[in-house]
């Protein structure tokens, strides 16, 4: 089961109350995901954030899209396995993907460090729509490559800070595939699939 902790905003968009009850703990591999919606042009985008990682999708926000973000989500990760070379019929991926098969149980946001991770993300993802281009999974690809810290990296007798830096796609395959190493970024030039049809902002 995904828990997908969202704004206030994007909670009253998928017409929730501002105030949920706590869900289950997730079960997913990569745990808890925090998600807000952003506009480009009135065209709506929803981000999604992977707490124990700092990886992100980016996913169509319209109306009739939100009711079937988890099939989005399942698809746009998909997509980011087959870019990075991680085998997604693997038990870890393969759970992350189908964890997406259900809607997922919604909650408030708790944690201020992961919201301010997800407005870098936010206004990374606006800036490519607006000077590159309008591809939703190599928006969400920028963060995979970017950094990422929480306070949770910081290790035992050390204060939190500048050295718990760390790269989403490393810790994504960390949790995924225990053992693998990631020898090389795909170059920006290799063409990625979009999403899903119709799906990206116009």
């Amino acid at each position: 089961m995904i828990v997908l902790r969202c704004t206030t905003r994007l909670l009253k968009r998928l017409h929730q109350p501002a105030k949920l009850p706590e869900p289950a703990p997730a079960t997913n591999p990569l745990g808890e995901w925090y998600a807000d919606i952003d506009h480009i042009d009135r065209e709506p985008f929803v981000l999604a954030l992977s707490v124990t990682t700092g990886a992100g999708l980016v996913l169509p926000g319209r109306a009739a899209w939100l009711r079937q973000l988890h099939e989005h989500a399942a698809h746009q990760l998909k997509v980011l396995f087959r870019h990075y070379g991680i085998d997604d019929t693997l038990p870890g991926p393969a759970a992350e993907v189908a964890a997406w098969s259900a809607f997922p149980a919604l909650a408030k946001t708790a944690d201020r460090s992961v919201l301010g991770s997800l407005n870098q993300f936010k206004d990374a993802a606006w800036h490519h729509f607006a000077f590159e281009n309008r591809s939703l999974p190599e928006a969400a690809a920028r963060q995979w490559e970017g950094f990422y810290r929480h306070p949770s990296f910081a290790k035992p007798g050390r204060r939190y800070g500048h050295h718990d830096w760390e790269r989403p796609l490393d810790l994504v395959v960390k949790r995924l595939v225990p053992g693998a190493v990631v020898l090389r970024v795909p170059t920006p030039s290799i063409p990625m699939p979009e999403a899903a049809p119709s799906s990206k902002p116009h």
